[in-house]
């Protein structure tokens, strides 16, 4: 009796150290598979920072190449800038160009109605001397701008224009419709007249009768760099609309300069080499004439250009995983002097 209860008490020893051992083992393999899944992740997100690091240098590199080009590359036409320079519009110079595990590539894209968007139908720099620049462009400009591409009736237009030119520059005194510091103190949310220039576009929306529908409809076709001059020959039909010329003279212009083949920056494009030259595009109604004109005599015109936006993207492709990294900045050319950064944004 006592060996069978001595063996009893054995039996339950071992049972019990048995148990003890399984739930050990149980308990370590699901630190084991939680550790597992901790490590997969962390080495998912390592594999995930070290391509973004990757693609934002191969964007850096689109970056620089673009901004050596602007240094190095021959001008053979100091007088006028086009599409047709190799340095501001380019597929071998621009377009999926191969570097360490990826490539980069420079372009933007023409999307509907003219306006440039992010992408890569058209390979190179962005002139933003295609744009309407708000620090620089006249009342009366910026009156054309908000009827045509703003679709503001004139009443409004005339104030909201009077009300950019107020918030730009250094007096306080109120234009007519515009608004200075005692304007915006009575908003709900006073503010005061900045009295200097807009630093980005998005400015607009802290101008007096400024709307969020008004500003979408301009956001294409607007800048803040450059001259304030727009270049015909790399200006969208847009562009030119929002200037007050008409919808048919401003697409005989884009068709003209684009040639035979209907395509910027090819051999066979007419470049204009001087404002005048925009009487090439065949004869002018009365009122296309009077537009072109008075867009002369405001200077609003030009054929240079000095400052463009680099549109770079650094793609990484393993397999059917493929990894981007954007890097947009605007630069100025400058005579005799590296160019100047003028803006940095990342993605």
């Amino acid at each position: 009796m006592r060996y069978i209860l001595r063996n009893k008490k054995n039996y339950e020893q071992k049972a019990s150290t048995l148990i003890l051992a399984l739930w050990i083992l149980s308990f370590l393999a699901v630190f084991a598979v939680g550790l597992a899944h901790n490590v997969s992740s962390q080495l998912r997100l390592a594999s995930y920072f070290q391509d973004r690091l990757k693609t934002r240098a191969l964007a850096y590199a689109g970056v620089q190449r673009a901004i050596i080009q602007l240094i190095l590359a021959k001008d053979e036409t100091p007088n006028y800038d086009s599409f047709a320079d190799e340095w501001l519009s380019s597929e071998e110079t621009y377009k999926e160009i191969p570097l360490g595990d990826g490539y980069f590539s420079i372009g933007y894209s023409v999307g509907k109605g003219g306006e440039e968007q992010l992408g890569e139908d058209m390979y190179g720099l962005m002139d933003e001397s295609n744009k309407i620049n708000i620090n620089r462009a006249s009342v009366n400009v910026l009156k054309a701008l908000l009827e045509n591409a703003g679709k503001a009736n004139p009443e409004e237009a005339a104030d909201i224009a009077n009300a950019i030119v107020d918030w730009r520059d250094k007096d306080v005194f109120v234009s007519p419709g515009g608004a200075e510091d005692s304007q915006y103190a009575m908003g709900e949310f006073p503010y005061p007249c900045k009295d200097d220039d807009f630093q980005v576009i998005e400015e607009l929306l802290l101008v007096k009768g400024m709307t969020p529908e008004i500003f979408n409809r301009l956001k294409d076709v607007i800048t803040v760099y450059g001259s304030g001059r727009i270049n015909i020959n790399t200006v969208s039909a847009r562009s030119l609309m929002a200037l007050g010329i008409s919808e048919s003279l401003a697409q005989r212009i884009v068709d003209h300069r684009r040639g035979a083949d209907n395509i910027e920056g090819t051999e066979d494009d007419n470049i204009f080499e001087s404002v005048g030259d925009i009487g090439k595009v065949g004869s002018l109604f009365t009122q296309e004439a009077e537009d072109v004109s008075r867009l002369t005599s405001l200077n609003a015109l030009t054929v240079k250009s000095d400052v463009f936006r680099i549109c770079s993207t650094g793609i990484l492709k393993k397999g059917s995983y493929e990894a981007r990294g954007r890097i947009i900045c605007v630069v100025e050319r400058k005579k005799n002097e590296p160019p100047s950064i003028l803006y940095w944004h990342e993605e």
